[in-house]
């Protein structure tokens, strides 16, 4: 089954997230707080503040500058906002608004203001399910995937389906993967990794 693809934020990573995706042929919904990144990668297909060498297709990108909307029009939403913007983003949302929603984390990092990880946030906020939650983590950074430069990422979630399904959209020549059901370790891993 092919889902609608969703990613929050357009920071660094998010928009390295966001090539891969393009780069593999899927459509992507993408939020962004900024509408000048919105105007600049509609007319030029780049974004101006991050990642600028890399030219998107825009035939297969979708901005919005509605969180809602976004998640609205995806079945799978990538949250790739900062840790510490999360909260600010997400809590003038509706509690329902991730029913029927599996949800990837993007971010490497603890939430601050909730001293927990974005599973326990959303679980407690949100009602959404561990076995609808997965995150990705690896040893890459996105100035490295914006050069193509092979690189792994791991895909974790008590659901291994739900991780094979994610792995399996962002697999290419310069994209190895990893499966794993360490939800928790990984997401620690990603913590750890920037302290270090």
């Amino acid at each position: 089954m092919k889902y609608k693809i969703g990613i929050l934020g357009n920071g660094s990573w998010s928009s390295a997230l966001v090539k891969i995706l393009t780069d593999n042929g899927h459509a992507v919904n993408w939020w962004m707080r900024s509408e000048e990144a919105i105007a600049s990668i509609q007319k030029t297909g780049h974004n101006p503040h991050y990642l600028s060498i890399v030219k998107y297709n825009n035939t297969h990108l979708h901005l919005q500058k509605v969180v809602e909307e976004t998640v609205a029009l995806s079945d799978i939403i990538i949250v790739g906002i900062p840790s510490a913007y999360v909260v600010d983003v997400l809590k003038h949302c509706d509690a329902k608004i991730f029913e029927n929603k599996k949800i990837v984390s993007a971010i490497k990092g603890i939430l601050p203001t909730e001293n927990e990880l974005l599973n326990k946030y959303l679980e407690k906020n949100f009602g959404v399910k561990i076995e609808n939650y997965a995150c990705i983590s690896g040893p890459c950074h996105a100035e490295e995937v914006a050069a193509e430069k092979l690189s792994y990422l791991t895909f974790a979630s008590t659901n291994l389906d739900l991780s094979k399904e994610v792995a399996s959209y962002f697999e290419n020549r310069y994209i190895k993967t990893v499966i794993s059901n360490d939800v928790y370790g990984v997401q620690y891993a990603a913590v750890l990794k920037n302290i270090y």
